[in-house]
C-alpha cells in the first residue's frame, strides 16, 4: 500500500492535477542542490575489539618465560598470564615469577629429599664400584642423586660384574708386562720385577702400580748421577782446552808487543837522530851569525841551508812520531788482550812503548824550537842597527833558552823512556821466562787432558745412548703401567657420564618434541581462528555496508515521503502522504540505529581478527623455535649416544 500511495504520489492519475504540477516546474528556476549530509559512520580506527595486551616488551618476556623457563610451574604460570591480557602479565612481573619460582624449589627440595631418602640405603652395598658411585653420589649435587637414579646405579652394577669377569684376564697381562720388564730394565727394575713375579698376583698388580715407577727412578737416577760425572770430567778437560787457546791467544798478543817495542825503539831512535842534527844546524846558525858579524857581510841567503836541514829533521822528527805512536796503540791492544786471557805477563811492554811515543813527541817539540832558535838567529843576522840588533839578540837568546829547555826535556824524557824499558826488559825476561815454562806444563797438561777427554766422551756417548735407550723404555712402560688401570677407569667413567648424557638428551628432545608438537598445534588452531575471525571480520564489514547503504536508502524514502507530504499537503492525499512520510522516517531511524550497530560489530570483528592474526604469528614463532629446540635436543642425544656406544 505505501508503495502505491506513493506511486500515486509521484505519478497521480488526474491529469488535471498533474497539468498545472508540470506547468509550474517549468515556469520556475530549480532549486538549489541539498548538500550531502555527513558520514556519520567512522572507518576502524585500528584499536577497537583489539584486546588490550599492554606493552609488547613486557608480554615477550612473559612469553619467553612460558617457552624457555627451567621449571614447570614458572612455564605454566607465565602461559595463564599470557591468556589473561595486561592485567595478568603485569601482575605475573610483579609478584608472580616469583611466586611460581618458589614453587618450584619446594618441589626441587621435595624430590632432592626423596631422592636422597631412597640412594642412603644402598650406602656400603654391592661391588666396589657402586660404593664409590654411592658415595660421589651422596656427597654431590641434586642432579648427581637424580642421574644415579636414572641410569647411574645400573651402569655401576654392571662395571662390577665386569671387573668380576675380568680379574682373570688382566692377572695374566699384568704377569706379561713384568715378563717384558725384566728383560729390558735396568738393575734396579729387574730386581723388582724377579721379585715381584715370585711374590704372586696381588705383588705384580702392585709392582705396576708403584713399584715399576720407584724402581725405574732409581735406575734414572743412578744413569744421571754417572752422566752428571762425565760431564764434570768433560767439562774439566775443557777447561784446561781453554787454558790453552788463552795461553797461545796471550803468546801471540805478546809477540805482537815485542813487535811493537821494537817499533817503538826505531822510531825513538829516528827522533833522537833528529833531535841531535836539529840542534847541530842551531848551533851552525849561530856561526854563520858570528862569522857575518864579524866580517860586517850579511847575506840574504845565509841561513837558506840550516833552515832546509832543520826543517828536514823536523819532519823526519814527526814522522818518527807517528809512528811510536801507532806501535803504542797496537801495542796496547795486545796488553788488554793479555789482561782479557787473565795472563797479564807482558804488559810492561805496553807501557815502554807509549813512554817511547811520548818521548818521541817530546823530540818534536825539541826540534822546533830549534828550528825557531835558527828563525831567531836569521832575523838577528838582518838588524840594521845596534838597537834592533840588541832587541833580535834578545829574542835569539829567548829562543836559545827555550832550545835549551825543550833539549833537557826531551833528554829526560829519552833518559826515563830507557830506565823504564831497561827495569821492564828485566822483569819481562823473568816472566817469558816463567811464562813459557808454565805453558809447556800447561800445554803438555792440555793435550793428557784432551786424550782423557776423547776416551771420556766415547765413553759417555755410548752409555748415554744406552741410558736414553733404558729411559726411553722406563718413560714408555711407566706410562703404560701407569695408563692401564687409568684408562679402564677413564672409559668406564666416560661410558657412564655419555650413557647418562645421552638419556638425559634424549629425555630433553622428548620433551622437546612434545612441547614442538603442541606449539605446532597451537599454532594451527591460532591459524585456524585467525582465519575464523578475519572472516566473521570480512562478513560483519559486508553487514556494516549493506546496513549503511539501506540507511541512506531509507533516508532518501523518507526525505522524498516529506517532500511529497509537503507537496499535497492541503489536498485530498495529504493525510496519507503525511502517514506515509512518518513511517518512512521511523524506517530510516531505524535503518540508521542499525548501521550504527553494525559498523560497531564491523570494527570489532576486524580488532578481534587482527588480535587473533597476531596470536596465530606468535604462536607460529614459539613453534618455530620449539621445532628449532627439538631438533637440537634430538641430535645433541644422538651425538651422546654415538659417544657412549664409543666408550663403552
Amino acid at each position: 500500500m505505501t508503495a502505491a500511495v506513493f506511486a500515486g504520489l509521484v505519478q497521480p492519475s488526474n491529469v488535471a492535477v498533474a497539468a498545472p504540477t508540470v506547468t509550474t516546474t517549468s515556469t520556475e528556476d530549480p532549486s538549489p542542490a541539498r548538500p550531502m549530509p555527513p558520514d556519520p559512520y567512522k572507518e576502524w580506527d585500528g584499536k577497537a575489539g583489539v584486546p588490550d595486551t599492554g606493552d609488547p616488551r613486557l608480554r615477550q618476556l612473559v612469553a619467553d618465560n612460558a617457552e624457555l623457563a627451567e621449571d614447570v610451574e614458572v612455564r605454566e604460570a607465565a602461559k595463564a598470564a599470557l591468556g589473561g591480557g595486561r592485567a595478568a602479565i603485569m601482575a605475573f612481573l610483579n609478584t608472580g615469577l616469583k611466586e611460581a619460582q618458589r614453587k618450584a624449589a619446594e618441589r626441587k627440595a621435595r624430590v632432592a629429599a626423596e631422592n636422597r631418602a631412597a640412594i642412603e640405603p644402598l650406602r656400603g652395598t654391592g661391588g666396589a664400584y657402586l660404593r664409590a658411585e654411592v658415595d660421589r653420589v651422596l656427597a654431590g649435587t641434586d642432579l648427581d642423586r637424580v642421574q644415579f637414579l636414572a641410569y647411574g646405579r645400573s651402569i655401576a652394577e654392571q662395571r662390577d660384574a665386569a671387573a668380576t669377569q675380568s680379574v682373570l684376564q688382566r692377572a695374566s697381562e699384568n704377569r706379561a708386562r713384568v715378563q717384558m720388564l725384566l728383560g729390558v730394565g735396568g738393575p734396579e727394575v729387574k730386581r723388582a720385577a724377579q721379585t715381584a713375579l715370585d711374590a704372586g698376583d696381588a705383588a705384580v698388580e702392585q709392582f705396576l702400580v708403584t713399584g715399576y715407577l720407584e724402581a725405574a727412578r732409581k735406575d734414572a737416577d743412578a744413569r744421571e748421577r754417572f752422566l752428571a760425572d762425565e760431564e764434570a770430567r768433560i767439562k774439566a778437560a775443557e777447561a784446561l782446552s781453554e787454558l790453552a787457546r788463552k795461553s797461545a791467544r796471550a803468546n801471540e798478543a805478546r809477540r805482537v808487543l815485542l813487535v811493537q817495542h821494537g817499533n817503538g825503539v826505531r822510531a825513538l831512535q829516528r827522533s833522537s837522530n833528529a833531535l841531535i842534527l836539529a840542534g847541530n844546524e842551531a848551533r851552525r846558525a849561530e856561526q854563520i851569525l858570528a862569522a857575518n858579524t864579524a866580517g860586517g857581510q850579511h847575506p840574504v841567503d845565509a841561513f837558506d841551508g840550516v833552515k832546509a836541514e832543520a826543517a828536514r829533521q823536523l819532519g823526519n822528527a814527526r814522522a818518527a812520531a807517528d809512528d811510536a805512536q801507532r806501535a803504542a796503540a797496537q801495542a796496547q791492544v795486545a796488553a788488554e788482550i793479555l789482561v782479557e786471557t787473565g795472563l797479564p805477563y807482558g804488559v810492561q811492554w805496553a807501557q815502554m812503548a807509549f813512554g817511547m811515543s811520548q818521548a818521541a813527541r817530546a823530540a818534536v817539540s825539541a826540534v822546533e824550537t830549534a828550528s825557531h832558535s835558527i828563525d831567531a838567529a836569521a832575523f838577528t843576522d838582518q838588524a840594521r842597527n845596534a838597537q834592533e840588533r840588541a832587541e833580535r839578540h834578545a829574542v835569539q837568546a829567548a829562543k836559545w833558552r827555550e832550545t835549551a829547555e825543550a833539549h833537557a826535556r826531551a833528554a829526560a824524557d829519552l833518559a826515563e823512556a830507557a830506565r823504564v824499558q831497561m827495569e821492564a826488559a828485566k822483569d819481562a825476561a823473568a816472566r817469558t821466562k816463567a811464562a813459557r815454562q808454565a805453558a809447556e806444563v800447561a800445554e803438555a797438561q792440555a793435550w793428557a787432558a784432551a786424550e782423557r777427554t776423547r776416551q771420556q766422551r766415547i765413553i759417555a756417548e755410548r752409555e748415554a745412548a744406552t741410558a736414553a735407550a733404558q729411559r726411553a723404555i722406563a718413560e714408555r712402560e711407566r706410562a703404560n703401567a701407569a695408563a692401564a688401570r687409568a684408562r679402564a677407569e677413564q672409559q668406564a667413567a666416560v661410558a657412564r657420564a655419555m650413557r647418562g648424557e645421552a638419556e638425559a638428551q634424549a629425555g630433553i628432545a622428548a620433551a622437546a618434541r612434545g612441547r614442538a608438537e603442541a606449539a605446532d598445534g597451537a599454532a594451527a588452531q591460532a591459524e585456524t581462528n585467525a582465519r575464523n575471525e578475519e572472516s566473521n571480520a570480512n562478513a560483519s564489514r559486508d553487514a556494516a555496508y549493506k546496513a549503511e547503504r539501506e540507511q541512506r536508502a531509507a533516508e532518501s524514502r523518507a526525505a522524498a515521503m516529506d517532500a511529497m507530504a509537503a507537496a499535497a499537503r492541503g489536498g485530498p492525499h495529504a493525510e496519507a502522504a503525511q502517514a506515509e512520510a512518518n513511517k518512512a522516517r521511523g524506517e530510516a531511524m531505524t535503518a540508521a540505529g542499525a548501521a550504527g550497530a553494525a559498523r560497531n560489530a564491523a570494527n570489532a570483528a576486524t580488532g578481534a581478527a587482527a588480535g587473533a592474526r597476531g596470536a596465530a604469528t606468535e604462536a607460529t614463532r614459539a613453534a618455530a623455535r620449539a621445532r628449532a629446540a627439538a631438533q637440537a635436543a634430538a641430535a645433541a642425544a644422538a651425538r651422546a649416544n654415538a659417544a657412549a656406544n664409543r666408550a663403552e
